[in-house]
């Protein structure tokens, strides 16, 4: 009892002493006299009159009023300013120490009530209103004081009625820009009936001037478009579109790319000996690269401007992008310039830090002309000689501009400043591993990198790893200490390798080829190694920047099981089924992989879809016979024969500022056919741990109905698998403060086996009642986010347990977390790097 009570009586002199520092912690100890400490700001909204109901944008306009509001109010964690108690309990520091600390480093000074400008800010507040359409807006302010050191400030927007647009009309004359401004109208994103918006008629100027510098506008901007909205039409606005009068004539007319230059070895340091050089004229581009780092045929796909074409956006971008997206390059900058006499070549040297020369830069003649395979001028160029240039063009456009001003040609130069990266690198990784089922562990990872091997813009990455797990806690869930040895020699080309030549896909990223090989040594101490070996050729590209696939037609797998103990077969002798998990298997297949993801920090619904499909011993099970025992074999090795399908959905709702509400489903269908009666064990799925139903530990969960007798003994080794699965989870996060976010889940799925297996009774799949083995489990969990790495920590427990008989598998009435035995078994935590989904 005495022991009770000294408890009892430190904690209370603990919480008067906490309550004595916070008491002299005063928010407003440093506030000056005559002045007062502004505590924030809101927003009141005052319905239409007309309608009085709330615009279907409310939250959206009302983010954008509370954006713009000055200044911010102290930052607080968890409800508290804890930098500004900081900063009170500290003085004026004469020098470094604890003053310094508190007023310089830790601590934040007060805001003031005298920082804030209201009747500033109310102007700005109205000025966003009128923006969006609300042009009888009023806009309030009043302070609102509190105690004696204190005050707010509230602002009451009146918004009124909010202005439509009534018809949108393009003022053009039958010039070939005003044509072709005409011709978008359809496209239009100015919409008659929608409410009236400044971010709109922004987007339609945006989309014009897209339209037009996709038809060789390169000197057009936003800026020399003009809307006007007349709102003298009761509530609606008729906008009118056009060029403006006064837009340079250099604006009104299309360009065509003259002459078009790399410069693959640039460096700020040596920027005017970097752009000298003999240029090499590789189909059409010329290439200055003095210290001959690339073969020019590593910019064969890069460059999408061509010679005596229509200058493009589109390619401008797309060379850009391309040219970046090689992995070579840290920086890349283009330079385009007007060229007035297209008989003269500025290839070598030039600063892209220069603004353009609107005048030209006066270069060397080539005086043999400009298809000729000959150089007179000796400027040395290495010419294609299946190259030529139709210069009528020129001279047939300067015959129909105004004589009256002096203008260029109609060309343009471009020239590509290109920055390398080092091209050899070093990498060390250290990583850290907790699981669910007692194993932590540890890893390190060499990769040392060419990225220019062979010239060619191709990345070599050879890379050796080895790691260790071992036991910590939880006996009953089985295994042992393990070690993995692994070493992988890959290639990754910026084209596709085919046997059709010239294949290029028009888009911005890079397709690439990637070439494997790999080896790795899995090891667990006292039972079994495993050694696998794998090689695999894959195409990876993207159509679009959601859209990405990846095509293996190659992919080659084998493995090899080595030292199996007693102590393994003591395991199998419980559970005959495990035998699969170290078994020989051959996988020769091919697999190919969809993903569409559109996740974007403002948008309030975001999807992530993908799906794959992975296939072994088709193709060679129609050529290879079967053998006297029935099976197929290559080199005296049978080969897995199967088809898996896996398809997940993930949906992202941002309900609310810090608020996101994430479902996810996750279905898995494999079919092993011939050689194979399951599908190999590498292949099969996986449920439970911390990036699936949490509330159970990895690989211990099904398949089906199904529990192992040593579930709750140290013989259990967790490695149960399916040929089918199911899941699905939905998890809420909440942002708390700073780096920290707090979630509430609920996970349920399981996994089944495609044919019933003596040794797992209950594990068959079957469409009448699969939905009543599935699992539960929920919990919640508090992740650390730090942009460059996620802390995550999920408790879970569960709530529907499949492998208990029919009737008493929702476990929710018997939780007691009183219980230390009920918590030990019940109680997951999950330790992960990243969020589950």
């Amino acid at each position: 009892m005495r022991i009770g009570n000294s408890h009892i009586t430190f904690f209370c002199i603990l919480l008067c002493l906490g309550y004595l520092v916070i008491s002299s912690c005063s928010t407003t100890r440093t506030v000056p006299e005559g002045d007062r400490l502004y505590t924030g700001s809101e927003v009141k909204w005052i319905n239409d009159t007309v309608t009085g109901k709330k615009p279907r944008d409310y939250s959206t306009l009302m983010e954008g009023l509370e954006k713009r509001i000055r200044p911010n109010r102290n930052r607080k964690f968890l409800g508290m300013p804890i930098k500004l108690w900081l900063y009170n309990l500290g003085n004026e520091p004469k020098g470094k120490g604890l003053n310094y600390l508190l007023r310089k480093k830790w601590g934040e000074p007060p805001v003031l009530l005298s920082q804030a400008k209201p009747d500033y800010t109310a102007k700005v507040l109205d000025g966003y209103l009128v923006d969006n359409g609300y042009f009888q807006a009023d806009m309030v302010s009043a302070v609102k004081y509190s105690g004696k050191k204190k005050a707010s400030i509230h602002y009451t927007a009146t918004p009124n009625h909010r202005y439509t647009i009534k018809s949108v009309t393009y003022i053009t004359d039958t010039s070939a820009i005003g044509r072709s401004v005409k011709a978008t109208k359809p496209e239009s994103s100015l919409i008659p009936g929608a409410p009236y918006s400044l971010d709109s008629i922004k987007a339609e100027r945006e989309r014009i001037h897209a339209m037009l510098k996709e038809q060789g506008y390169y000197y057009f901007t936003p800026d020399y478009l003009l809307v006007q909205a007349d709102s003298t039409n009761m509530g609606q606005v008729d906008l009118l579109v056009k060029i403006k009068d006064n837009t340079p004539l250099a604006a009104l007319r299309p360009y065509r790319m003259h002459d078009i230059t790399l410069f693959p070895d640039y460096s700020l340091d040596n920027d005017s000996t970097s752009t000298l050089g003999t240029p090499i004229r590789y189909r059409g581009i010329y290439i200055v690269d003095s210290a001959k780092r690339f073969k020019p045929s590593a910019f064969n796909r890069s460059v999408f401007l061509r010679p005596d074409s229509l200058y493009h956006l589109s390619s401008h971008n797309i060379t850009l992008q391309r040219l970046i997206n090689l992995g070579v390059f840290k920086f890349v900058k283009g330079q385009f310039t007007p060229v007035r006499d297209t008989s003269i070549h500025n290839i070598v040297g030039g600063n892209p830090n220069q603004p353009d020369n609107r005048r030209g830069i006066v270069g060397r003649r080539d005086t043999a002309g400009i298809g000729s395979r000959r150089d007179t001028a000796g400027i040395g160029f290495k010419r294609d000689a299946t190259y030529s240039r139709d210069t009528s063009l020129a001279s047939n456009y300067r015959a129909m501009v105004n004589n009256r001003v002096s203008l260029d040609s109609g060309w343009l130069d471009a020239k590509f400043y290109l920055t390398p990266y080092k091209r050899r690198s070093l990498q060390a990784e250290l990583r850290g591993t907790s699981k669910s089922n007692g194993f932590i562990g540890s890893e390190v990872r060499l990769t040392a990198k060419n990225r220019n091997w062979l010239h060619s813009a191709a990345l070599l990455e050879i890379g050796l790893r080895g790691g260790m797990e071992w036991q910590t806690g939880n006996k009953s869930a089985g295994g042992s200490n393990s070690y993995s040895l692994g070493a992988e020699v890959a290639v990754t080309f910026p084209r596709f390798i085919t046997p059709i030549k010239g294949f290029n896909i028009r888009t911005p990223y890079v397709p690439k080829t990637r070439i494997s090989a790999s080896y790795e040594l899995y090891s667990r101490a006292d039972l079994y190694n495993l050694n696998a070996y794998t090689l695999q050729l894959q195409y990876l590209w993207q159509r679009t920047q959601y859209l990405s696939h990846i095509f293996a037609p190659i992919a080659v797998t084998y493995v090899l099981p080595s030292k199996t103990t007693a102590a393994y077969d003591s395991i199998l002798a419980n559970d005959p089924s495990q035998r699969s998990a170290i078994e020989k298997q051959f996988i020769l297949g091919s697999n190919y992989t969809i993903t569409y993801n559109n996740q974007r920090p403002n948008q309030v619904h975001n999807f992530y879809l993908s799906g794959n499909v992975d296939i072994s011993g088709n193709l060679a099970g129609l050529i290879v016979p079967k053998n006297d025992t029935g099976q197929r074999t290559i080199l005296g090795n049978s080969f897995a024969q199967y088809e898996r399908f896996t398809l997940e959905g993930r949906h992202y709702w941002n309900i609310g500022k810090g608020k996101q509400w994430v479902n996810r489903l996750l279905i898995g269908y494999g079919l092993p056919y011939g050689n194979s009666q399951t599908l190999p064990f590498v292949k099969q799925f996986f449920t439970g741990g911390s990036s699936s139903i949490r509330a159970f530990r990895a690989r211990t969960l099904g398949p089906g109905t199904y529990r192992s007798k040593a579930a709750d003994t140290a013989v259990l080794l967790a490695n149960e698998a399916g040929d089918i699965k199911l899941e699905l989870n939905t998890e809420l996060r909440v942002h708390v403060a700073s780096v920290f976010n707090v979630a509430a889940f609920i996970d349920a799925g399981n996994i089944w086996l495609q044919k019933d297996v003596p040794d797992k009774p209950g594990s068959k799949f079957q469409f009448n009642s699969f939905y009543k083995e599935i699992a539960v489990g929920g919990g919640v969990g508090v992740r650390i986010d730090a942009s460059i790495v996620v802390v995550r920590l999920d408790l879970a427990m569960p709530f529907r347990v499949p492998s208990l008989p029919e009737n008493e598998r929702w476990v929710l009435n018997k939780i007691n977390f009183g219980d230390p035995e009920w918590r030990k078994k019940n109680l997951i935590l999950n330790i992960a790097i990243g969020y589950p989904f």
